[in-house]
């Protein structure tokens, strides 16, 4: 295949690349180190899982207790820099999960990678295909799966070459673990448009249901908020800050003790944020941290990992990436809680789960426009919010154990 070549050539190109970027820089760290292919000796004959970052490590949590449950060993490799981080704070002492970063998808690295590890069988997460770890896990026989498969509209639609290499890559599976039946539709259109073979599929469910309870472990007290009601943005993108905003100003006539907690996707836009808000006090969740109890309007949330903790305080939140064209994030997190969870219309990333929630009357969908009256209505009726919330809370623990049927559905082959 001629695109598997020019890939082929391209990794090696950007490996050597970066490879000199590191020299020249001296930016030298374990996770770079890990990167290159410097491998410690891996505990063999384990199951390899990959997940990219925070929210597919977050996803695959109960997935690998269930296999840990069921006495197998793990070994976890991740993509960016938090992505290891959390997954080192969550496995760092358990013997049973190896943590490790994915290195790059060069023939060299790959070879070494799979060489050293020698894995009993692979699940890439949503994703997180990668061409050349697909090609030489074949060559190898090792069994290969897609666990929570995703296929993204802009990827269905597009007509590029990350297309072509996808319809190669889907019939490759084992077994394509797809999260819904809509994700299973579009594997199999672009599997069966190469020419390679068509997908081996089913459709369980999301993981992301499975997500184990933990207890909240923040308190309004924290924050020095009583009876102030709290509208938190999770995981926001540019464009999304000033719709909150100019929601938050216009709440404040009626609800004078409203506060307003900010998650930006991405941490490095929070001073151009702030600008935005410059006519309100702005506290970084990370002053608060240090015990800086000061009073705030606005709460930003500064460090990554603590979304999940910060929706438990909430009386409302709002899903980010939904009122832009990013696909919205994850609304189940909110719903863990019993918090009323409110999305925009591009909640493509989420589209079936994100109609469970709506049909079930635990989240409601809203355009930029329809926000005021809904937040206002809920803000203004307090059994109306509880209700929500806990329809939500109900919808999502209807749908667990998708992890373990997950594994029933492959265990043959691992």
């Amino acid at each position: 295949m001629f695109w598997l070549k020019v890939y082929k050539f391209l990794g090696i190109v950007f490996f050597e690349l970066f490879k000199f970027y590191l020299l020249i820089s001296g930016k030298s760290s374990e996770f770079n180190s890990l990167r290159m292919g410097s491998f410690p000796d891996f505990p063999k004959s384990r199951i390899w899982v990959h997940s990219v970052s925070v929210g597919e490590l977050k996803a695959v949590i109960p997935f690998i207790k269930e296999l840990k449950k069921r006495k197998y060993k793990i070994v976890l490799s991740v993509g960016t820099r938090a992505g290891f981080k959390l997954a080192k704070s969550i496995y760092g002492k358990d013997a049973s999960v190896f943590v490790t970063v994915i290195p790059f998808d060069c023939v060299k690295t790959v070879k070494i990678f799979l060489n050293k590890l020698k894995p009993t069988a692979v699940f890439f997460v949503e994703t997180e295909l990668w061409p050349l770890f697909i090609d030489e896990c074949k060559k190898k026989s090792i069994p290969l799966f897609w666990l929570n498969g995703r296929v993204s509209d802009r990827v269905f639609k597009s007509k590029g070459i990350y297309r072509i290499a996808l319809s190669w890559m889907i019939p490759q599976f084992d077994l394509c673990l797809m999260r819904s039946l809509e994700d299973l539709r579009k594997a199999s259109l672009i599997s069966s448009s190469g020419h390679y073979g068509n997908i081996k599929g089913v459709c369980l469910g999301d993981i992301k249901y499975d997500k184990p309870f933990r207890k909240p472990t923040l308190k309004r007290s924290d924050f020095g908020i009583r009876d102030e009601k709290i509208i938190v943005l999770g995981s926001s993108h540019e464009g999304e800050e000033k719709i909150a905003f100019s929601l938050f100003e216009k709440l404040l006539k009626k609800f004078k003790n409203l506060k307003l907690i900010i998650a930006p996707r991405k941490l490095e836009r929070i001073e151009h944020i702030k600008k935005i808000l410059s006519n309100r006090k702005v506290l970084n969740w990370s002053n608060l941290n240090k015990g800086n109890k000061e009073m705030f309007d606005v709460l930003m949330i500064d460090e990554m990992g603590t979304l999940s903790q910060i929706y438990s305080i909430a009386d409302i939140a709002l899903i980010g990436g939904s009122w832009v064209k990013r696909g919205g994030h994850n609304p189940i997190e909110p719903c863990f809680f019993g918090i009323p969870t409110i999305f925009g219309p591009s909640m493509e990333n989420f589209r079936e789960v994100a109609g469970d929630l709506i049909n079930s009357g635990g989240a409601i969908s809203a355009s930029e426009y329809e926000l005021l009256d809904i937040v206002e209505n809920l803000l203004s009726d307090d059994s109306k919010r509880k209700e929500v919330g806990l329809l939500g809370l109900e919808a999502v623990n209807s749908r667990k154990g998708i992890s373990k049927r997950m594994i029933n559905e492959v265990e043959f082959l691992l």
